[in-house]
């Protein structure tokens, strides 16, 4: 029995695409599995496709697992660098007479599959399995094309997996696929196996959509003499349409979440929540935290929906948790932002990081209320009038007069601020919202803020009477112009 500390998982992305939601959960699953173990956790890149597979897609997969925190134990394997000894492994098969070369062109097996007219189920028919010695000489002294196939054995396949529980399957059911091509490369099944071997992986944690090449792969180990790796394979993960989650059901690549505004920890902790869950569905965790729950006897095997709506939820609750510091440095990436206020004093940045973020969901939301907050003048929004009760015709006196009265107050602090406001609502027999309301809209040109005071105090006497000014100046030109 292998110890935790011989534990080694991989994560094995293509680089013919962005690394998506789908992949981050399964990635996220083996590093929670790996640690728990005291194991290892590597990432593979499996850039065998030539055509499809890019350098810089490959930097982007990195880029996006560094951002979620799942930093490989080990510099990354490029299966493309191992292709000799998959090549090495197919022609082993072959002398040992697990494997064949088989001549048909696609074109003879394509029409081998068409009967009374119509397109049939068809696996490969091992009719080069068929050819003599002599014949297969022939063809190579001819220079025939031609791949190398496996030959399935007859039996039953099955194992056990630690989320499906045993799965098996009579293997008349697999076809005898392709080690390696016409050209010879070697194909997806033989360059996972030899890769797994040379990596001495132990367990395998993928979606369960590669079941069907579970059987396949298992079968080459056992070709090889090696014993298979303990398989365990998720569920795929569906959109609210009930359909395998893709790009028109929103953001699928994982950078693409940290550009629109999330944190990290909080797609982690919601992808914990897909198919597993920690203790608390509320709560925002870190990776230790993760490691220190996880268990695979309670993964589900259902395939669970992703919801933007509880995404958004631990999002906000992040950023109301995360350091106003840590924030102010992911604001800061964004060069224009930066050149517009790096020269401005950090403890103002902090602190204004600190009076808005209650309402804050996405870390970009932040941007427009710098805008509002540090601007010299507010341009104010017409259309957003309607929102504010602008019938009272004394109006522009309420705000000019409670202007003159902030002049006289010596200390802004929010127990004076409060007090003055509500004696003033109080002597001009109204209710205080009726003064709160268009003071806020004054101040930040929305109907919606964190507390008025709070505002006051942050905005500071004197910016506080420039923006009554102007917004009595603009009711004047806007609204009162009769």
């Amino acid at each position: 029995m292998m110890s935790n500390q011989n534990k080694i998982v991989r994560f094995a992305p293509s680089p013919t695409g962005h690394l998506h939601i789908g992949g981050a959960r399964t990635a996220l699953f083996n590093y929670l599995f790996a640690k728990k173990e005291d194991g290892k956790f590597v990432l593979r890149i499996e850039d065998t496709d030539r055509e499809r597979s890019t350098s810089e897609m490959s930097q982007e997969i990195i880029d996006g697992l560094e951002w979620l925190g799942l930093n490989s134990d080990d510099s990354p394997w490029f299966q493309s660098k191992h292709i000799d000894t998959h090549v090495e492994i197919a022609n082993k098969l072959l002398e040992e007479n697990k494997a064949y070369r088989c001549f048909c062109s696609q074109e003879e097996t394509e029409a081998r599959r068409v009967k009374d007219g119509k397109v049939q189920f068809f696996m490969y028919d091992r009719y080069c399995l068929k050819l003599t010695r002599e014949e297969i000489e022939e063809r190579l002294k001819n220079n025939d094309p031609f791949v190398l196939r496996f030959k399935i054995p007859e039996g039953e396949t099955k194992f056990k997996d630690r989320i499906h529980k045993e799965v098996k399957i009579n293997n008349r059911e697999i076809d005898d696929f392709v080690l390696l091509r016409s050209d010879g490369s070697p194909t997806y099944q033989l360059s996972v196996v030899s890769d797994d071997i040379s990596m001495n992986i132990t367990d395998v944690v993928r979606g369960d959509d590669h079941i069907s090449n579970t059987f396949k792969q298992i079968l080459l180990f056992l070709a090889l003499g090696k014993k298979p790796p303990r398989f365990s394979h998720l569920p795929l993960i569906m959109g609210a349409d009930k359909k395998k989650l893709s790009k028109r059901h929103g953001e699928t690549s994982i950078l693409e979440f940290k550009k629109n505004g999330y944190l990290p920890e909080a797609l982690v902790t919601y992808l914990s929540h897909l198919s597993w869950s920690p203790n608390d569905h509320k709560k925002i965790y870190d990776l230790d935290s993760l490691i220190k729950d996880f268990n695979f006897s309670a993964i589900s095997k259902n395939s669970p929906i992703f919801d933007y709506d509880k995404l958004n939820f631990l999002n906000a609750k992040a950023i109301k948790e995360k350091d106003p510091g840590k924030i102010l440095e992911i604001l800061f990436e964004d060069s224009e932002f930066r050149t517009k206020y790096e020269s401005t004093e950090i403890e103002r940045l902090l602190s204004l990081i600190e009076l808005v973020r209650p309402r804050m969901k996405k870390v970009h939301d932040f941007i427009p209320q710098f805008d509002i907050y540090l601007s010299d003048e507010l341009i104010y929004d017409e259309s957003e009038l309607s929102k504010l009760n602008t019938e009272n015709k004394n109006l522009i006196d309420l705000l000019e007069e409670l202007g003159k009265r902030f002049e006289k107050i010596t200390e802004f602090t929010e127990e004076n601020l409060e007090k003055l406001l509500r004696e003033y609502a109080e002597s001009k027999e109204i209710k205080a919202g009726e003064i709160i309301h268009p003071l806020r809209f004054a101040l930040t040109n929305t109907t919606v803020s964190p507390s008025i005071f709070e505002i006051i105090i942050f905005l500071g006497k004197d910016k506080v009477l420039l923006r009554i000014r102007g917004f009595a100046d603009f009711l004047k030109k806007h609204v009162f112009s009769d």
